[in-house]
């Protein structure tokens, strides 16, 4: 009986920052999908009817609408945040195996940038 010679399972060191690995990056793009998804849930505590009232006689603007400006810039912040986590941990990959670009957390740092423009204007509550 001859063994046949079976090659060495060789693990490759990854050359790489921490932010270049593959799955850093897939964690910090599902992690902005997800709070982009929870930030457009609470968007309608900072619209129309919280800044105005509901239109029906007597209605005023919600007393804790203060509170909930606060909390929506918050989770609209770490939703910018983890977009640009992602883009930076994609771009790093990028650089070491031409791996595709991040264009859809482009995208959500574009949308949470605007949605910054229309809360600040008044125009998410007009």
């Amino acid at each position: 009986m001859s063994k046949k010679n079976k090659p060495e399972k060789v693990k490759e060191e990854f050359k790489g920052t921490f932010f270049a690995t593959p799955w850093v990056g897939t964690l910090f793009t599902v992690l902005s999908g997800l709070s982009f998804m929870f930030l457009m849930m609470i968007l309608p505590i900072v619209g129309k009817a919280a800044r105005h009232g509901s239109g029906s006689p007597g209605a005023y603007r919600a007393p804790w609408y203060n509170a909930n400006v606060a909390g929506f810039l918050t989770v609209l912040f770490l939703s910018f945040l983890l977009s640009v986590l992602a883009i930076i941990s994609k771009r790093e990959r990028s650089k070491i195996d031409n791996s595709p670009k991040p264009y859809v957390s482009y995208g959500l740092c574009v949308v949470c940038i605007l949605l910054l423009v229309a809360l600040m204007t008044g125009a998410l509550g007009a």
